[in-house]
């Protein structure tokens, strides 16, 4: 199933918009609400394979995540009624629907649609999708008219051609030809794909493969012109991930951060937490701090890392040869939820650093509000022994600088106490912890 098959709902929604301009509305009325309020999303699953789906980053903005993103242009302090706004990765127009929420209406349909063509610009690399971008735009006109009192009927002509700057185009190369002009100076909304592709040319802040999501809003800041405006929705590890420091650096230089705030799972059916940004074009002058983290998860006066060097295991099973001495191997599958472990029975040949007990492991995938086999996330486990061990590098290992086991154990209890968890749940939400986190975590 390709995204070509998602052009059956398209046509259906044709139809609907058929019978809505005419003044059809008795028959039609819960399938109007249907179409603009998950509808688009719901097919797309339901037509569209999750591969397909995956490969072309095709996850539309709905349900909770969109009222989130509502809520966001409503407390910004944009003019929204009076500039364009532009969604280069427009899918099914979720977004380009609440952008035009706070649009003044016309005195009819048709009024509204003759402002409103000039107003609203989208960019989507699948056809299929543009067209359900556009009919969904024009049931939110004649939804919104109708609920006013001011419906009248829209003749074919006008619907059919209505959106035209909604169109079938690479928005990543739109980016860059209009960051190469004077700039856009109105509304950027963005919810870009979240896979992986090679960073592009001339890139600063990342080389190989990078977020696509990173790139597409490195651009989109970009392509702004002074005063202009960014809403987004983008996957957690943007804003909380290790490798995209030098990202979130080159956004602060070009942006005023006014809002940054996690949000969580992306939807039901995409395992991703994301976050919704706010910002606005720089005229000049220096950049100031960014709370890319809440005030409770800023960085503490003691850390771990005041007491534990801190680490990933030096073992890449699949990568490192099996010479060397054989010793005790330790991976996350051996580790108990919590608590302590003496040596581990696995074995394995390793040539490279041995890490000597007592120290401490943590799991580095876990889930924002928990962790695995009972324990809390981020919760420690205390290595015994009398053998130098070979760690696998899906663990971040903590060795005491001072105080051998006793300094361990007091780690534990710093790791399961509600203040660490909730810090956790609040600086990184994406589903690996990294070691610079973990050197940050308070020990107060």
């Amino acid at each position: 199933m390709s995204i070509a098959a998602y052009d059956a709902y398209a046509r259906q929604l044709e139809t609907l918009v058929t019978d809505v301009a005419a003044g059809r509305w008795s028959r039609v009325a819960d399938d109007v609400t249907h179409a603009l309020n998950g509808q688009a999303s719901a097919e797309l699953r339901r037509m569209v394979s999750r591969a397909d789906r995956r490969a072309s980053g095709s996850f539309f903005t709905t349900g909770g995540v969109r009222q989130s993103y509502e809520q966001l242009l409503t407390r910004s302090t944009a003019s929204v009624r009076s500039r364009v706004i532009w969604d280069p990765t427009c899918g099914g127009g979720d977004l380009l629907i609440a952008g035009t929420a706070q649009f003044l209406l016309g005195a009819t349909p048709a009024e509204t649609l003759t402002v409103w063509n000039r107003r609203v610009r989208g960019h989507d690399l699948h056809n299929p999708f543009v067209t359900v971008a556009r009919m969904r735009l024009v049931l939110a006109v004649l939804e919104r008219h109708r609920a006013v009192g001011s419906d009248a009927p829209l003749t074919e002509q006008r619907w059919r051609n209505a959106f035209p700057q909604v169109q079938v185009g690479d928005g990543l190369n739109a980016l860059r030809q209009v960051s190469n002009s004077r700039g856009f100076g109105g509304q950027l909304l963005l919810n870009p794909p979240y896979g992986m592709d090679a960073a592009l040319p001339g890139c600063t802040w990342s080389t190989g493969k990078t977020s696509l999501a990173a790139t597409f809003t490195a651009q989109a800041s970009a392509a702004m012109a002074p005063g202009g405006k960014l809403f987004a929705v983008l996957p957690d590890v943007l804003r909380s991930g290790s490798r995209y420091r030098a990202w979130r650096g080159q956004l602060t230089e070009r942006l005023v951060l006014e809002e940054i705030r996690p949000h969580g799972l992306f939807d039901d059916h995409t395992d991703v937490d994301v976050f919704l940004l706010s910002a606005v074009r720089r005229a000049g002058g220096h950049p100031g701090a960014a709370a890319w983290w809440p005030p409770s998860a800023a960085t503490t006066n003691r850390s771990i890392a005041d007491h534990f060097r801190v680490g990933v295991g030096p073992v890449v099973d699949n990568r490192d040869p099996h010479d060397g001495p054989e010793v005790p191997y330790l991976t996350a599958r051996e580790l108990p939820g919590q608590g302590k472990m003496d040596l581990p029975l696995r074995r394995r040949r390793f040539d490279g650093r041995l890490l000597n007990p007592p120290f401490v492991v943590m799991r580095r995938t876990s889930r924002p509000g928990q962790g695995a086999k009972g324990g809390a996330r981020g919760t420690g486990i205390l290595i015994q022994g009398d053998q130098p061990v070979a760690v696998d590098n899906h663990l971040i290992v903590a060795e005491p600088l001072t105080g051998g086991a006793a300094r361990c154990q007091e780690l534990l209890e710093v790791l399961d106490g509600p203040k660490v968890v909730h810090w956790l749940d609040e600086r990184i939400r994406c589903r690996h912890l990294t070691v610079t986190v973990v050197r940050s975590l308070p020990w107060d």
